[in-house]
């Protein structure tokens, strides 16, 4: 006890003697210390500075010149100034940069005017924004007065009295494919819900974030380059507010470095995205999660996807790669939350908020609606012969023959019976546009794992903002009673169906379809027990102990089984989902549609809008309840040759390599250049000629990039086995069909050039939710 005494007692002493050491330094002695050391810092700093952002800015992608721009027809005319194709490209969904902060947000006017590090070139010029692979209209239009990039607009802030640059989907869901005339005239095809290729989110040196932050810091600290800048920004007035000018640029300076998910440190995002890709899921619960909430909820995002492409998404029932959202209002609220909407989830002290002031966000629902009408009208793109060149008649034929043999019963589609519909998607004018999306598991596609687990894997604490066990269960009830009464009508239905086909009395289920009660026709959802019971009693079958499980194609025999439940063990089921849900530990789709339900529920109570406004609103009544499989669904294919590349996380670089096995496909190609290969269906995956064109190596040997997987590689005996008893004879995993011939690959690439899907009838108009300034 005593040594610990004389320890702490000695402590002070060792402070003091160190400061008279210090006093007693020559004063002039010091200060060229102090001088030297300032002088050391600033030389790193330089250093640094132009280490990262000078020699880079020299080496990012080269400069794509086109001669030539084509809209393709995709129902929104070819011209580039048409109505759907400006709304899609320039509305405003109440995003800002830095991500989600309203008050240090950049300025529209900023990223206007702002200047590269150095020099006075324009940081937004197109020219430079092509060499980041963003897409830039060869004219400035009216909704893009400024001739910025697609997806990048802006929206008045009342908080801060000013336009904020606002990005939004189309930034990343629109494509172009670069090839030469016959004549030498470069031309870019445009493809509008297809798939972009910049870095947005990459933060490699020379990449657009960190030299956007670089120029916001040299205008900041450059005298000259700050007075330019503030000229333009300012206007008539200058120099008038050149100094709140200056105080709000460097809150948006330190925002942008303090942002928790971007700190290199974090080490968060250890698999470079590169061109094209980007962890979304991954961000987007960062971002809410992390950023929003509290540090500790930052996970490590190790999977980065395509951007998939958007042409036919409002027909299916699943979305996503993983196949885990179904309402489309839910998936593009999430979306404007991984962009940086602003949400607020405490105080300023970290506090929760009240229940009625929470989430108060930025996200602009009617404006979200009307890009989602727009996207209800976009088709895929039709094969341009006069460009990539006419398809061979005879392996267009094969192909086809192929495609229904070995591809159809995964990628369909598969339209929904009209009630399967009616209990998913009533608002849907009909079973044509239902379909049905199939998720895969991952140890039977054996396609990289890594995004299909991290989406169940990943777990967050939302008790910082408040939410409870009671609340959870308040918000997720009422959509899982209604989702259990919708169930029960629409196997009635199909019980109804399939026994009458066999000849049985149905008059008395037909009875009971009448009478059962309509689970959408009041706010507050219902169960119909006396229906349930007389359900039960009419089939006359022994109820199953727990609940049946419902295969893909789920048959007479399932329908019933499902139905004999006990209704009274599929609530309980219901309150065991609830139980199981606990706040300090929630899956990413699980916190995701919580604060989506949050969101959505805020925006309908300030404005007054009603259940059936809702359902409208929501996308055809589709229930918000999310789906956690470890897989990936099989999408349709129509338009999939302008989607390159492929696979859900791009490792594979063209159509060709998709039929080869796995073990022949590409480990290392290059991802960067725009140039189209029409032959393989994929981009040219080379540097440019003379080798200067600076893009990504795509390595399909790290976690998260495998090209594995979706193999038609079984030898002959093994798929012989296979078709003559599947159960018997599975396929290994990763295996999904015969190895073809080269012959047969060729066929099917040119049969995927033309492939069309059920199209949407010419007659079809969006609904009227009855928001303003959202039409048809």
């Amino acid at each position: 006890m005593n040594s610990n005494i004389d320890g702490a007692a000695a402590q002070p002493r060792f402070l003091v003697r160190q400061w008279q050491r210090l006093m007693a330094v020559p004063l002039g002695r010091l200060l060229r210390w102090l001088l030297w050391v300032v002088l050391v810092l600033l030389i790193l700093a330089v250093g640094a500075f132009t280490l990262y952002v000078l020699l880079p800015a020299s080496t990012i992608p080269a400069y794509e010149p086109i001669d030539e721009y084509v809209y393709a027809d995709q129902g929104w005319g070819t011209q580039m100034d048409a109505p759907q194709r400006q709304l899609w490209y320039y509305t405003p969904q109440g995003t800002s940069l830095p991500q989600g902060v309203l008050t240090t947000a950049m300025r529209y006017d900023w990223f206007v005017h702002l200047e590269m590090p150095f020099g006075t070139a324009r940081f937004a010029d197109p020219e430079h924004m092509r060499r980041y692979r963003f897409l830039v209209d060869p004219e400035s239009t009216p909704a893009n007065p400024d001739q910025l990039p697609v997806g990048f607009t802006r929206h008045f802030s009342p908080a801060i009295g000013e336009y904020v640059l606002d990005i939004t989907c189309s930034a990343c869901h629109t494509g172009e494919l670069h090839y030469p005339r016959a004549d030498g005239r470069r031309v870019a095809l445009r493809i509008d819900g297809g798939q972009a290729m910049h870095a947005f989110t990459d933060m490699q040196r020379g990449s657009f974030a960190p030299t956007l932050a670089a120029s916001l810091i040299a205008t900041y600290f450059n005298p000259p380059k700050f007075n330019r800048f503030a000229r333009k920004v300012i206007g008539a007035r200058y120099p008038a507010g050149k100094s709140a000018l200056k105080e709000a640029l460097w809150s948006t300076i330190k925002a942008l470095l303090e942002t928790g998910q971007n700190n290199p440190l974090r080490h968060l995002y250890p698999v470079r995205e590169g061109f094209g890709r980007t962890d979304a899921l991954g961000r987007i619960a960062n971002t809410a999660f992390g950023d929003h909430l509290v540090p500790g909820n930052y996970q490590v995002a190790d999977a980065p996807v395509s951007y998939p492409y958007l042409w036919n998404i409002w027909k299916f029932d699943w979305v996503q790669y993983n196949g885990s959202v179904s309402q489309p209002l839910a998936r593009n609220v999430g979306e404007a939350m991984g962009v940086g909407a602003v949400l607020r989830l405490t105080d300023t002290y970290g506090n929760p908020l009240p229940k009625d002031q929470r989430l108060d966000s930025s996200v602009m629902v009617p404006n979200l609606v009307r890009i989602e009408h727009a996207l209800q009208h976009l088709k895929p793109p039709a094969w341009p012969e006069d460009l990539f060149g006419a398809v061979d008649p005879a392996k267009v034929e094969q192909g086809r023959e192929l495609f229904e043999s070995h591809c159809r019963h995964c990628h369909g589609p598969h339209v929904a019976s009209a009630a399967q519909q009616q209990a998913e998607a009533p608002g849907k004018p009909g079973p044509w546009a239902q379909w049905r999306i199939e998720v895969i598991d991952v140890d039977h596609i054996g396609t990289d794992a890594t995004a299909a687990r991290a989406f169940i894997d990943r777990r967050y604490d939302l008790t910082a903002a408040g939410l409870d066990r009671d609340e959870i269960a308040g918000l997720l009830r009422p959509l899982l009673v209604r989702q259990l009464a919708r169930d029960a009508r629409y196997r009635l239905r199909e019980v109804i169906d399939g026994r009458r086909a066999l000849g049985m009395d149905v008059t008395l289920l037909e009875a009971l379809l009448e009478a059962y009660p309509d689970p959408d026709s009041q706010p507050q959802p219902f169960l119909p027990r006396d229906s349930f019971a007389a359900i039960e009693l009419a089939l006359a079958s022994p109820a199953p102990t727990q609940a049946p499980p419902l295969p893909w194609e789920c048959d007479l025999d399932c329908h019933t089984d499902w139905l004999a439940w006990d209704v009274t063990g599929a609530e309980a089921d219901i309150e065991r989902q609830l139980a199981r849900l606990e706040p300090a530990s929630l899956t990413e789709g699980e916190g995701l549609n919580l604060l989506g339900l949050l969101i959505k529920n805020r925006y309908y109570r300030e404005n007054g809008i009603d259940y059936t406004r809702q359902q409208c609103i929501e996308g055809f009544g589709t229930l918000d309840l999310p789906q956690q499989i470890a897989g990936y669904k099989p999408r349709p294919l129509a338009g999939v040759w302008a989607t390159p590349p492929f696979l859900h996380n791009g490792s594979v670089p063209s159509l060709y390599e998709m039929l080869l096995p796995p073990d022949r496909r590409s480990k290392r190609f290059f991802v960067g250049r725009r140039d189209y290969d029409p032959l393989h269906v994929g981009y040219v995956t080379e540097p440019d000629e003379d080798g200067t064109d600076d893009g990504f190596w795509l390595d399909t040997t790290v976690k998260g990039n495998s090209n594995a997987g979706h193999g038609f590689s079984a030898d002959a005996q093994t798929w012989a086995n296979h078709r003559a008893d599947p159960r018997a004879n599975p396929l290994p995993p990763g295996v999904i069909g015969p190895a073809f011939s080269d012959e047969q690959r060729w066929a099917l690439v040119e049969y995927l050039k033309v492939h069309r899907d059920p199209e949407t009838p010419a007659d079809f108009q969006s609904p009227d939710c009855g928001l303003p300034g959202v039409a048809p």
